[in-house]
């Protein structure tokens, strides 16, 4: 197996276990982190979703990804890019 190759699989497995986490799976990681969603009552003044109650860590489904939380909007970006990538070779 070549270099260039092994790297490719790795990346590869990475971003599928990646997925599994943060998206696929994103209830059960939630239930592990003790995430809960936001209560569907409560006025969007008193509380800013980073994540909607129907979204994931990598689809969060919210207007701003960014909001309050450090190199996310970063991290999905870079996500984002390389999954193309991946699919264009």
């Amino acid at each position: 197996m070549t270099k260039d190759k092994e790297v490719k699989d790795t990346i590869i497995k990475f971003v599928a276990a990646f997925e599994q986490v943060f998206d696929k799976d994103w209830a059960y990681t939630k239930q592990n982190l003790g995430i809960w969603d936001r209560p569907t009552d409560l006025d969007d003044e008193e509380s800013i979703p980073i994540i909607s109650n129907n979204g994931t860590f990598l689809n969060p489904k919210v207007d701003d990804e960014n909001e309050n939380w450090g190199y996310r909007a970063i991290l999905l970006d870079q996500y984002r890019t390389l999954k193309k990538l991946l699919a264009d070779n």
